[in-house]
């Protein structure tokens, strides 16, 4: 049966079919969020071909070096001394001939597992929409702020760990919302808590905090509290770290956004699920947000938008010292001064 031009991705069930060698045996996983699709393919690559004969059954290659034709030769090909053989196609969308494909997806080989992975296919253009039609898998968006603490407690949970609701929100404040740079603090969690089963607000602290005393969320916060001396402070200590300026600019951006929308928010909902949800904020971060609103009025919200795409600008051209252009930013921000 067909499936819809575009469906979530349902990680839980497609690991659990694979882990139990259920294989389909087309895959179609695309999207923003490559850390989930990595965990797919790494599944199918761990489960779908043995260690031994890996070398003679598994195929990864890049759309941007590969051919239509000789892909789909090597996915009808047969296993050598193995049950079935794995090819991953990545970077599918810059594959020239990728029409070329459409026979084998309409009769794939029931011995190969062919994974195909995308990060912004257009799904109106050939081969998408038969592709769609005969693969499992889905679209892996990327995840909203407000959504990640939840999965922070699901990732723990997998562990057989949990961790407190409010230390799942300081982990995505002091890390930020790359699900891969989560995972990773999450494992060190892990082994730093030792033999206990619950991660608290301390142990973030701890393990933590103490290395990210100065990242674009403590920036941001900064200049969201009109706190000067603090926020030109991180900014250059960030910048003597080795940071782009780029990103903090893109970062105090999104902030701003945040603070935007929850403006709107507030005029059209009472009840604060409602208004968090509105404004993409996590609900444990509503208060501070709620704060930092009292300092910008509408008007200097847009002004900061404004000065933040000058800097941008300046930056992106060269127009004098990083640290300069940060400090001047912050200060037409914070003073809502104009040039």
């Amino acid at each position: 049966m067909a499936k819809s031009a575009k469906e979530k991705l349902d990680v839980d069930g497609l690991l659990a079919a694979i882990r139990k060698k259920d294989f389909a045996p087309i895959y179609f996983l695309y999207g923003e969020e490559d850390y989930v699709i990595d965990d797919v393919v790494d599944a199918v690559l761990s489960c779908a071909v043995d260690e031994a004969t890996k070398h003679f059954n598994c195929d990864i290659i890049y759309g941007s070096d590969a051919d239509g034709h000789k892909i789909a030769a090597m996915a009808a090909s047969y296993p050598m001394m193995a049950d079935r053989r794995v090819v991953v196609v990545k970077d599918f969308e810059r594959l020239a001939d990728k029409e070329a494909l459409e026979p084998y997806f309409e009769n794939p080989s029931p011995t190969t597992v062919l994974v195909i992975v995308a990060s912004h296919p257009d799904m109106r253009k050939k081969p998408f929409p038969m592709l769609r039609k005969h693969s499992a898998g889905g679209e892996s968006p990327r995840l909203y702020d407000n959504q990640i603490p939840a999965w922070i407690e699901s990732h723990v949970k997998k562990f057989k760990h949990s961790i407190a609701p409010q230390a799942a929100a300081l982990l995505l404040s002091y890390v930020g919302s790359s699900l891969r740079e989560l995972a990773n603090e999450i494992e060190k969690l892990l082994i730093a808590i030792g033999d206990k089963t619950a991660i608290d607000v301390a142990d973030v602290q701890r393990v933590v905090g103490v290395s990210r005393e100065f990242t674009v969320f403590e920036l941001a916060n900064a200049v969201g509290d009109k706190n000067m001396k603090r926020a030109v402070e991180t900014a250059e200590r960030m910048i003597d770290a080795g940071e782009s300026p780029v990103p903090m600019i893109a970062a105090l951006t999104q902030h701003f956004m945040k603070l935007w929308k929850l403006w709107d928010a507030r005029r059209k909902f009472s009840k604060d699920f409602d208004i968090a949800h509105a404004a993409g904020i996590a609900p444990f971060f509503l208060a501070q947000y709620q704060r930092m609103l009292q300092h910008y009025s509408l008007n200097e919200i847009e002004q900061a938008f404004c000065a933040l795409a000058r800097a941008d600008e300046r930056v992106k051209t060269s127009q004098g010292d990083e640290k300069v252009i940060l400090a001047v930013v912050i200060a037409e921000i914070i003073l809502n001064q104009r040039p």
